[in-house]
């Protein structure tokens, strides 16, 4: 006579492996939530959006200015505010590069340890190269760092932010052209890792604040 008892044992396991599965999927997803709360409230932020987990970035390499290697490894060791645009940008660059800058003014009046490292990448190197790069964002704060590449070495890291920008095609009387790009400031942490962004525009107050908070 059959076993009967058996024909029954592998449905049932079968089930509550699905059950238990369930419950991992649910228990894993209400952690992210209840991280990303814990997180906001303890830094209670006012301006930057967080990640509940930092995300780890690949190398990638461009050049500084100066023509001086800007790699991965230049983001370690500190934080890190990352923000793309170009030189001949009408409005939302030096809106951005003046807003950081009076932050860090801020961030020195409070008497901040250490500050975020700002680093403007141009995505016109064509138009941005050199002193004309280097003395644009000096103009906004002497510690800026600004940088630059070609196309594939940009995408290695723009891909990995989600930043995009798309040049316009050139007037044929004048040569000029614009170029559309990504608006939000990336932060980075100590690890080289994209920790979070502040949304365009900033808040200068806010940004403050909320780097008082992140980096202290």
């Amino acid at each position: 006579m059959p076993d009967m008892s058996k024909q029954h044992t592998h449905p049932t396991v079968q089930g509550n492996a699905l059950v238990v599965l369930i419950v991992l999927i649910a228990a894993v997803a209400a952690g992210l939530m209840v991280s990303r709360t814990l997180l906001d409230q303890s830094l209670d932020l006012r301006a930057a959006s967080v990640f509940p987990t930092p995300r780890m970035l690949n190398d990638f390499e461009i050049e500084t200015a100066e023509g001086e290697p800007f790699t991965q490894e230049a983001l370690k060791g500190q934080w890190t505010l990352l923000f793309f645009g170009f030189t001949n940008c009408p409005d939302i660059c030096p809106d951005t590069l003046a807003s950081l800058a009076q932050s860090m003014d801020s961030l020195r009046l409070m008497k901040q340890d250490t500050l975020p490292q700002v680093v403007f990448v141009s995505v016109d190197p064509e138009r941005d190269q050199g002193d004309l790069l280097a003395d644009y964002v000096a103009w906004f704060d002497e510690s800026f760092l600004a940088v630059t590449g070609d196309d594939p070495a940009l995408e290695q890291l723009t891909r990995q932010l989600g930043v995009i920008y798309v040049r316009d095609e050139a007037d044929p009387n004048t040569g000029f052209y614009n170029v559309d790009h990504s608006a939000a400031v990336m932060i980075i942490d100590p690890e080289g890792r994209l920790f979070g962004r502040f949304g365009h525009p900033l808040n200068p107050e806010a940004v403050t604040a909320d780097l008082f908070q992140i980096t202290s």
